[in-house]
């Protein structure tokens, strides 16, 4: 019998499973470089050698106008570390505070309020320069022509004319635009919503899926909006599970975000031999499982590696609820796949792709939900069978695929890609 270890809330549960039927459990690697130090991981010596081989320095010109854009604060990005270092280089180059100014790039989200600036980037920065959220609804967004998929490049007016452009994100796994950063500092994070809507209305792509950008159309379109935005200067890291910086990786955007892309891979895709009947996975507890709209990275993930017809086993605890309104409107207005397919393309509204994603993986396996969400909520409109316990859920799983059911284990599942290795 071997013991697991389930992190739900601030709490962790353990799941007794037998040797016979646990093939594993699945986690995201050790990081070498945290026990030895490298140096690329200090953000200065990061700027002073960017991975296209460029020299930051040349970059400026006395009177250069820069702006700025930072993540806003869904996001784990330690902007608050790296803008000081940042401006300070600025500083020593001549550039002047009022020739500086940050942008939020909030996409569609709602507006970072003045408290949270002041955690995201530090007080002390929120003080010396502009900081404004961007406004995905503003009248004087600058249109900038169109993708190849007729996306318009409608961006942040301010960004587009000044006279450098600094982005700053982090790189991680992402389940339709295959990973987070680089390009999407740009759309959708200073887009107009239009822009943003008709992006994510790919999202049903096949290709369209987590760590994936080879023919992700989402990424290409993505990529080409990044194209025409002319970003001079980027800053993408990659953090490990403890929010440590693993990678940063300084110069051309396309470029810094391509290297980051490898470290993600390197540490969170975990390649498997085959398929479970049964998949046992946690969020990785509070705030991970804070509602069932985050935990839903979890059941994305962790249904790569389970057997069609199998069951999902998620432990989350979900003590705000829902989390998302759209979410919680669209699992209830529309009961089929097809349903919500056709509303992504033609009405998308953020939220709602994740009722997509939740009903494409109720399509390969049952759902069984360990969380403290009201029983029949979860049967209708979710579509899963509430348990009460591990235990309960195990008892009930083995009883629908045999005493004999093999068992994968995905403790952290909203960090950890697992994925089955090519034949």
């Amino acid at each position: 019998m071997v013991e697991v270890e389930l992190k739900y809330g601030e709490k962790a549960f353990y799941a007794n499973i037998s040797d016979k039927n646990l093939l594993g459990v699945i986690s995201s690697k050790n990081n070498p470089s945290i026990e030895n130090p490298i140096p690329n991981l200090d953000i200065g010596y990061a700027i002073n050698n960017p991975v296209d081989k460029s020299c930051f320095d040349k970059l400026f010109d006395l009177n250069d106008k820069i702006c700025i854009v930072v993540n806003d604060n869904t996001r784990i990005t330690p902007s608050k570390e790296i803008l000081p270092v940042l401006l300070n280089k600025l500083t020593n180059l001549g550039i002047k505070d009022e020739n500086i100014e940050i942008i939020i790039a909030v996409g569609s989200h709602r507006p970072v309020t003045e408290k949270e600036m002041e955690e995201l980037l530090g007080k002390e920065i929120v003080n010396r320069l502009v900081v404004e959220n961007h406004d995905c609804q503003a009248d004087d967004l600058a249109f900038l022509g169109n993708t190849h998929l007729q996306t318009p490049v409608e961006l942040n007016r301010k960004f587009v004319e000044v006279d450098k452009r600094i982005t700053i994100g982090d790189v991680a796994l992402h389940y339709y635009a295959g990973y987070t950063g680089g390009r999407k500092s740009i759309l959708p994070g200073i887009s107009s919503l239009k822009s943003i809507q008709k992006n994510h209305s790919n999202l049903i792509h096949p290709d369209a899926i987590t760590g994936n950008l080879d023919g992700n159309v989402i990424h290409v379109d993505m990529t080409e909006a990044a194209e025409k935005a002319n970003v001079d200067f980027s800053i993408s890291v990659v953090l490990d599970s403890d929010k440590e910086i693993v990678e940063i990786a300084t110069g051309n955007i396309f470029a810094s975000f391509e290297t980051c892309v490898k470290k993600v891979d390197e540490l969170f895709k975990v390649y498997v031999d085959k398929p479970a009947d049964i998949v046992l996975v946690s969020s990785g507890g509070f705030p991970k499982d804070i509602n069932l709209y985050q935990a839903q990275k979890a059941i994305e993930q962790a249904q790569t590696i389970v057997k069609p017809g199998g069951q999902l086993i998620v432990i989350a605890e979900c003590r705000d609820g829902i989390g998302h309104k759209v979410f919680d409107t669209w699992m209830r207005e529309y009961k089929t796949l097809e349903e919500l397919s056709k509303q992504v393309q033609t009405n998308f509204k953020l939220g709602g792709h994740k009722a997509y994603y939740m009903r494409k993986t109720m399509q390969k396996a049952d759902i069984i939900l360990v969380s403290e969400l009201d029983s029949e909520l979860v049967e209708d409109p979710f579509s899963m069978t509430p348990s009460d316990s591990i235990e309960d859920a195990l008892e009930l799983a083995f009883s629908k695929m045999g005493n004999d059911a093999s068992v994968w284990t995905l403790p952290i599942g909203g960090e950890t890609l697992p994925l089955i290795t090519p034949s």
